[in-house]
């Protein structure tokens, strides 16, 4: 298994369809099916429901897409720490935030500027359902807000 395929299976998840999913990979859809095929030849289970569409997952691709998650944020901190070690620190940190946060994270913001100069930040203020999409999307790095902690 590589990071490869584990990208190409978050793709087909979001996008639910197998042209689109190669796009956002960046590879043709035969490519994109092959190397699912290989993923699901080396652990020796289906992961993907086919038909002549995309037809969802089975529960063993739902249980690798749970635990992809965890691997991805593995590793885009591993590359961000190695990133910030090689350089410093560095680069845009991008913040989601729900509006009740304001006061405290410009408090926050202020400390880290001192701290890190060469560091920038952009802050997005968002609803708590936003933030969490956001989240998910990878569109913010960090959110910052009161949850219900669901499992």
């Amino acid at each position: 298994m590589d990071i490869k395929q584990l990208i190409y299976l978050c793709n087909l998840e979001r996008e639910r369809h197998f042209g689109r999913a190669a796009e956002a990979s960046f590879v043709s859809q035969p490519t994109l099916s092959m190397r699912l095929k290989n993923l699901e030849k080396e652990l020796g289970v289906s992961l993907i429901n086919r038909g002549n569409n995309f037809g969802g997952f089975t529960a063993e691709g739902e249980r690798v897409l749970r635990g992809r998650a965890r691997l991805y944020r593995f590793i885009r901190g591993l590359k961000l720490e190695v990133e910030s070690l090689k350089h410093g620190f560095n680069g845009t940190l991008r913040i989601g935030a729900v509006p009740q946060c304001s006061i405290s994270l410009a408090q926050m913001l202020k400390a880290v500027s001192e701290r890190f100069p060469q560091l920038d930040y952009r802050v997005a203020v968002l609803s708590a359902d936003q933030l969490l999409e956001a989240l998910t999307a990878h569109t913010v790095d960090i959110g910052i807000g009161f949850f219900e902690w669901r499992r």
